[in-house]
């Protein structure tokens, strides 16, 4: 009775889980992007900013104080399905979110405003029976996001083995995962210097699912980790193109009529919300975590380079299309 009282918990889990679900990810699937900017060493490779006629809402972090307009935090590490609460976040994840701590900013240990940008930084100590701290703020109910239109983020991405970070969107009217849809703009490894990777999410059930992702790589010089990079969603009707920094070519697109997504019903024509967070270990990358890659205190001291192992977003648009 005990084994299927657990193996029932273990399916809810699997049917309600809102993050990665990658067990069977083809890693033949890369891009790989050599453009002519990246023959000159720039800090930051991120498209240029739309015409200010066309935006609808953009975030700059000049001010240090989180927009609670916009943002919520999420707390804990899981959530609840039903009477099931789902722990790891559905994916094994290690951290607990924290909440804000400091109301004068809106922010706390593991998230802040510093030098005109957000900062997200994991942080091995122990709290609530975790021995990982992290943070993950979304607009849900706050901001609403569709098409046609299209969102940027410009970002640096943190090193270290088990470093996970993300921004995406789930759907604003259903919670039933994946038949509402999901898209990952973007997630990295935090082992792999110059990879990160695109996804989207669909299926009519947890046992009849499917997805399509890509990544993308760039030239060892101008990796991911040292230098700021910018993707871009372009969203319309029946389509979805992801870019990188000024590309005019996607290297990810999807239609109703792609292949894999044909068999199950489009999910993207609806209204979606965004989520901004940072992981620690979990399925995305085998589990693997270096307890040592991450800061020990709110400055990050036990780095010589604090940045190298936050989540940095410069800036965010949300503009017309």
């Amino acid at each position: 009775m005990k084994f299927f009282l657990l193996l029932h918990i273990f399916v809810l889990s699997l049917l309600y889980a809102q993050d990665y679900q990658y067990d069977e990810l083809d890693l033949n699937h890369t891009v790989s992007i050599n453009s002519s900017l990246f023959l000159s060493d720039q800090q930051s490779y991120c498209r240029d900013r739309s015409n200010p006629d066309d935006v609808i809402w953009f975030e700059d972090f000049l001010e240090p104080k989180l927009n609670d307009s916009d943002w919520t935090y999420s707390r804990g590490n899981g959530f609840k399905a039903g009477k099931t609460y789902v722990w790891g976040w559905g994916n094994n994840e290690q951290q607990f979110y924290r909440d804000q701590k400091y109301k004068s900013t809106n922010t706390n240990d593991n998230l802040f405003i510093e030098d005109g940008s957000l900062k997200i930084q994991p942080i091995k100590r122990k709290y609530r029976g975790f021995k990982y701290t992290s943070a993950r703020i979304h607009t849900k109910e706050k901001r609403v996001f569709t098409f046609p239109s299209k969102i940027t983020f410009c970002f640096k991405v943190p090193n270290g083995i088990g470093l996970w970070p993300a921004f995406w969107l789930l759907p604003l009217n259903t919670d039933s995962w994946p038949t509402g849809g999901e898209i990952d703009i973007m997630e990295a490894k935090g082992r792999i210097t110059n990879v990160i990777s695109s996804a989207l999410h669909y299926g009519n059930s947890y046992a009849d699912k499917s997805f399509t992702v890509k990544e993308v790589a760039v030239p060892a010089a101008v990796k991911f980790q040292e230098k700021f990079h910018s993707i871009t969603l372009e969203w319309r009707e029946d389509s979805l193109k992801f870019f990188l920094n000024n590309e005019v070519t996607p290297y990810l697109e999807i239609s109703p009529t792609s292949e894999d997504i044909n068999k199950f019903n489009y999910p993207f024509n609806d209204k979606f919300y965004l989520i901004v967070n940072l992981a620690v270990g979990g399925k995305f990358d085998n589990n693997l975590i270096d307890p040592t890659a991450l800061c020990r205190n709110k400055e990050c001291s036990n780095h010589p380079n604090p940045d190298s192992k936050r989540f940095i977003i410069d800036w965010i648009e949300y503009s017309k299309l």
